[in-house]
């Protein structure tokens, strides 16, 4: 009888709370050396506290940490990396105007300084592990992929050897995240610990060893994915209960064009334009999503149509009313609402209270004689909670007191409220679980019958879950639309998004 490895890190009542917020409570979990962890649970879960602890970011209220038997206490991410211990954000924390070997210097070199000398560290670590980057690359020049394996290198260059991901394919194209995964197996096949987070369930079936699932702040599940019969059945230890992982799609019904582009380009006043040549229509009744990966113009685009940013060149057409591009973000239109990709800064302000936030794209509705309305407003922001299923506190509570999927309910429910001509849903479920998930999607859905809806996503899932077109966009251009009830759909789109066929 084989012995199983010793624990390279072991966790033992390890709790969190922020004021009346428990995120942790007494989690047990014990990591071992060459296996890829996946840690699953709704937003809200405690995820992302939990890996927060262990990078050093956080410190616990209550538990033990044990690095290979000795008992560590990190006050600093800094101190967590030097015990070996690295987290790769959503968020990449590289400095754009540098090259490759100039961020991994800031970020601390090991061994060797000299430049020339570290360019060749940086190669070979490259090489050795599958992260292909050019060290003398500047990191504006680079993709999203390769800017994750900068800061993968970033660890590696520090021995770090439990590395923790938390959603590293959100901005990955399949072909990057197939390549990613190869990355995952190397690391492993050397004896590194590796841990991500994330809601794509079919991700832990594909590349981890062991799952672990997480609920309202618990531990309530440690398995090896050998054992997993399906997807559906993670979903349950997620959430509790039966959820769909596929909504029931009617069929669409067009009517008249509520939005039509043509000769689009933007944002103006840029030297490099995100996007050009950009033209689509969309009609009450369906669901036009533009998908492409993260970088290559449509969050240029989706800042553009909704008047954030200005527009330079092309014509749009509004419910039959004419505008030229450099007009069109000079005044509000009557008719559109956005939920933007961005949740917590964009969308909404976490610092004031639920009914505040509902009233935030509303003020005209809520108000009477120049005084805001707030029993009204309240009493509005009661009915979208309930309707919606947001909890978190209450409706003074802050906004920024709700988990992810929670505000992002409260944003579609105060966009959906205003009863738009044409709702613009830029990434509405990015990093969302499973339940919020479902909820938004069968949300928008509804919503096709009043008004029409344009998706911007990434999500080739969603993509073909929810529109009745898919438009793909890369590098700044729509490379063509193809109906989603194409049986031909998936692999064209997949070729299109990676810029390996051009329409």
């Amino acid at each position: 009888m084989t012995s199983s490895p010793p624990a390279v890190l072991e966790l033992s009542g390890i709790t969190k709370h922020f004021g009346d917020i428990t995120a942790n409570r007494a989690i047990d979990w014990s990591l071992n050396a060459g296996r890829i962890y996946a840690l699953l649970g709704e937003n809200g879960a405690g995820k992302s506290t939990l890996m927060s602890i262990l990078a050093g970011r956080y410190q616990p209220d209550a538990g033990t940490i044990r690095r290979q038997g000795r008992t560590v206490r990190f006050q600093s991410p800094a101190q967590a990396l030097a015990a070996g211990i690295g987290m790769v954000y959503q968020r990449f924390m590289l400095v754009a105007p540098l090259s490759v070997a100039e961020n991994i210097r800031l970020h601390g070199a090991a061994g060797r300084s000299r430049s020339d000398r570290q360019g060749a560290s940086i190669r070979e670590l490259a090489v050795r592990y599958g992260l292909a980057v050019d060290p003398d690359a500047l990191v504006q020049d680079l993709s999203m992929g390769e800017r994750q394996r900068v800061e993968i290198l970033k660890l590696l260059n520090r021995r770090a050897d439990i590395l923790i991901f938390d959603e590293p394919t959100a901005v990955l194209t399949h072909t990057e995240i197939a390549g990613l995964f190869e990355v995952f197996q190397r690391l492993r096949d050397e004896g590194k610990t590796i841990v991500f987070i994330t809601h794509k369930l079919e991700e832990v079936m594909a590349v981890a060893d062991e799952i672990a699932v997480m609920r309202r702040g618990r531990m309530v599940a440690r398995l090896a994915a050998a054992d997993v019969r399906s997807q559906h059945d993670l979903a349950r230890l997620m959430v509790g209960r039966e959820i769909i992982l596929n909504v029931d799609k009617p069929p669409a019904a067009p009517g008249e064009t509520v939005l039509a582009v043509s000769g689009l380009s933007g944002p103006a006043g840029s030297s490099r334009p995100g996007f050009e040549e950009i033209a689509f229509e969309v009609r009450r009744g369906e669901i036009l999503a533009i998908i492409g990966v993260a970088g290559n113009g449509q969050e240029d685009l989706a800042a553009g149509l909704a008047g954030l940013t200005p527009l330079k060149t092309g014509r749009l057409t509004f419910k039959g009313r004419r505008w030229r591009a450099p007009q069109w973000g000079r005044k509000p239109h009557e008719g559109i609402a956005y939920i933007p990709a961005d949740r917590d800064r964009t969308a909404s302000v976490g610092a004031i209270d639920l009914v505040e936030n509902f009233m935030l794209t509303q003020l005209a509705v809520f108000s009477r004689a120049l005084r805001l309305d707030r029993r009204r407003a309240a009493a509005a922001t009661a009915a979208a909670v309930e309707r919606f299923a947001i909890r978190g506190g209450g409706l003074k509570a802050p906004a920024g007191n709700l988990s992810g999927g929670n505000l992002q309910k409260l944003v579609l429910a105060r966009e959906l409220a205003r009863h738009p001509d044409l709702l613009l849903a830029e990434q509405p479920t990015q990093g969302l679980d499973v339940r919020a998930t479902e909820a938004v999607w069968q949300a928008l859905l509804h919503q096709r019958a009043a008004s029409a809806v344009l998706l911007i996503t990434g999500d080739l899932k969603e993509a073909l879950s929810l529109a009745d077109r898919i438009a793909v966009i890369f590098r700044g251009r729509i490379l063509d639309t193809i109906a989603a009830r194409d049986s031909a759909a998936i692999d064209r789109i997949k070729l299109l998004m990676a810029g390996l066929e051009t329409g």
